[in-house]
């Protein structure tokens, strides 16, 4: 009779256990898809191809410019 109620108490542990395991199953699962969607909308913020080359040049005329009106103290 012993056995069975050790056998009883194990199986409830490990009920337990698998009710944990699920519980940090579900939350890592959230926390992934929350990953997925900021990853979705920053891709969505960035430029790609020839729109990263326009900014690039945007820049660089801003900085011609602030050149060209600033001159150097000597």
């Amino acid at each position: 009779m012993n056995t069975l109620s050790d056998k009883d108490k194990i199986i409830a542990v490990q009920e337990e256990l698998i009710k944990n395991l699920q519980n940090q199953v579900a939350g890592l699962e959230k926390t992934v898809k929350e990953w997925e969607d900021w990853k979705a909308t920053s891709k969505d913020r960035h430029a790609k191809g020839k729109a990263k080359a326009d900014q690039a040049i945007r820049k660089n005329k801003q900085k011609l410019g602030f050149l060209k009106k600033h001159n150097p103290k000597k």
